[in-house]
């Protein structure tokens, strides 16, 4: 290792950085929807919270959403090489699967048969992140073990006319050009609008010598987002939106029985939603509707032999609820429809698909310094049947300054429509799979002063009947036994004379039922983001550092990273912008086999207006 994390937390209190990225704030202006489906103060969510703003990922200079998410408190990113090729989240060492991701309060159409690939997500389109740690199944359904993502890309009525525009050029021959804006068509109307387009070049991402020499695996993107906000009268507002984006993608298919295979990938993706909103005196209430579609094909090259050929469709129908009783106590609750569709155009599955609905009910009763939430969802599905889940946390601010926390959840995760009915070569669907299931629970210390605020959370998750493949079937199982990962986070934000630090460590212990550590997951992870700003001149850095962690048969070694972004100002509203990622050209790998980049340059020009 060239570096060492006793250098890199020496670094943190010698260098200017700003604290607001992935911060665990205590303003009361910060609302935030994600944790209970309605808008509250952030001071008053009970579970880990962590929110992301456009602003911040401009600073950083981040160019994929994976860049952003891996920066956040508990998480951990592996990706199959660079820019665009296949990766996977960990939130809490929970599989990637196990964590929901949504979009505007949607879950993603790719779940209906896998893991949300955030490689493919245009981080053009993101205008906001809120993510929250631990059990939320009691409030949406399948999938929120480890946690829920809410990746948020629309504004609203009240957003001012503003216009934005990058173009930059990069390593690997990297290319991005962009626009964004949001503009007043009245008193009551705002037109917001989105296009985006990248290419990259590539490199070898998964070299074997004598079989894909030369091969480089680049990806080209174009996206593009149009909606229409409007404030009916005082009570009522609503929009309609739609956002897509095409990918094209090549990835290595190569192997000592099959020769060399240069593959080639697209992937597109169209979403078209509506929503009401209605709010007067104490209650308030909202209807959305979302459709979603997803093509995926991917062939080997010059031969044109399709490897796969397949269709996502998702409808959902969602109807919240909210009423103040008293000032002390909120309650809230709604139903959720979706509609999952998979189309096999190349296999042996042919169409599937399945209901469900889930109904939900949510009290929060805050009387200082005690505050009570509790949840309760019954989901009904086509497939699996019925399962309820329920969630209670509590907090109690000892002193003004700092509060105790605890919770206690139960969660699931429902077998895919891939792992049910999957018929190929390879792997063989199973329709009997249980859901696999959880018990969760969490108990932190938050102390908030003006020198600086301390989190730390001790976790523990216990899963059972976990979905596996198994290779000598081949099929996939519910296998016997209970997982178990617990851990402890630790977040902190403090200043040093006019310098601010924000960073964060993981540590765990995750063990699947045969108490062997599980694939890919590591034990320690440190973090730590900063930003400082000289006249006209802003600057960003970021370390982390990820311990050793098992995977297919070796060990991944411990890695850490540093980056380095500069803004320079030439006017007010133009300025001029450089990064450098992987800034000591650090060797390493998040997935055997597949390197990550090298030292990669960055620049661009943005002006607003």
């Amino acid at each position: 290792m060239k570096k060492s994390l006793l250098a890199a937390t020496v670094a943190s209190l010698c260098l200017p950085s700003f604290a607001s990225f992935a911060a665990d704030t205590t303003s009361d202006d910060v609302m935030v929807v994600t944790a209970n489906r309605f808008e509250q103060p952030i001071t008053s969510v009970l579970a880990p919270f962590n929110v992301v703003t456009r602003q911040d990922i401009d600073k950083v200079q981040a160019k994929t959403l994976t860049e952003v998410l891996s920066l956040l408190p508990g998480v951990q990113i592996t990706q199959n090489g660079g820019r665009g090729q296949s990766s996977s989240i960990f939130v809490r060492g929970a599989n990637s699967d196990q964590v929901l991701v949504l979009v505007d309060g949607i879950r993603m159409a790719r779940s209906v048969a896998g893991n949300v690939d955030f490689n493919q997500i245009p981080l053009t389109q993101v205008q906001r992140i809120e993510f929250t740690r631990g059990a939320r199944a009691a409030i949406y359904g399948s999938e929120a073990i480890g946690g829920v993502l809410n990746i948020i890309t629309l504004t609203g009525t009240d957003t001012p006319s503003k216009t934005k525009l990058d173009l930059g050029i990069g390593s690997h021959n990297y290319q991005e050009a962009s626009v964004a804006g949001a503009y007043k068509i009245g008193d009551k109307s705002v037109l917001q609008l989105a296009a985006g387009y990248e290419n990259d070049k590539g490199y070898n991402v998964h070299p074997q010598p004598g079989l894909n020499d030369g091969d480089k695996h680049g990806f080209d993107s174009r996206n593009a987002l149009l909606a229409l906000h409007h404030q009916f009268t005082d009570e009522i507002s609503g929009y309609v939106a739609t956002r897509w984006y095409k990918n094209h993608y090549q990835y290595d298919g190569s192997s000592i029985y099959s020769g060399h295979q240069y593959v080639r990938a697209e992937t597109e993706f169209n979403d078209y939603s509506a929503g009401l909103k209605y709010a007067q005196n104490s209650y308030k209430s909202s209807l959305i509707f979302d459709y979603q579609k997803q093509d995926n094909l991917d062939y080997v090259d010059k031969t044109n032999v399709i490897n796969r050929q397949d269709q996502y469709h998702q409808r959902n129908v969602q109807w919240h609820n909210q009423y103040q009783l008293l000032s002390t106590l909120s309650v809230s609750g709604g139903i959720d429809w979706r509609q999952e569709q998979w189309n096999d155009l190349t296999g042996f599955a042919g169409n599937k698909e399945r209901d469900n609905t889930g109904y939900y009910a949510i009290g929060l009763w805050d009387y200082s310094p005690v505050s009570i939430e509790t949840s309760v969802r019954l989901d009904d599905n086509q497939q699996y049947g019925t399962h309820s889940t329920y969630n209670i946390a509590g907090g109690w601010y000892l002193t003004d300054n700092i509060q105790l926390r605890g919770s206690y959840g139960t969660a699931f995760k429902a077998p895919n429509l891939y792992q049910l009915y999957v018929k190929s070569a390879w792997s063989t669907g199973n329709s009997n799979l249980n859901p696999e299931t959880s018990k969760n629970i969490d108990i932190s210390l938050h102390a908030d002063y003006d020198i600086g605020s301390l989190a730390v959370t001790a976790y523990q998750m216990r899963i059972n009947d976990l979905i596996d493949y198994t290779g000598g079937t081949p099929s996939y199982e519910n296998v016997k036994g209970e997982s178990k990962i617990k851990g402890i986070e630790v977040e902190a934000g403090f200043d040093t004379g006019i310098i601010t630090h924000q960073l964060n460590f993981d540590f765990k212990d995750p063990r699947d039922s045969k108490g062997q550590q599980l694939i890919r997951r590591e034990k320690f992870s440190f973090k730590w983001v900063g930003t400082a700003s000289y006249g006209d001149l802003d600057t960003a850095v970021t370390y982390q550092y990820h311990g050793k962690r098992p995977d297919f048969g070796v060990e991944l070694p411990a890695y850490d990273t540093w980056d380095i972004a500069l803004t320079y100002w030439l006017q007010p509203k133009l300025a001029l912008k450089g990064r450098v990622a992987n800034l000591l050209n650090e060797d390493y790998e998040t997935a055997g086999g597949y390197a990550m980049p090298g030292r990669t340059y960055y620049t661009s020009i943005n002006y607003q207006f």
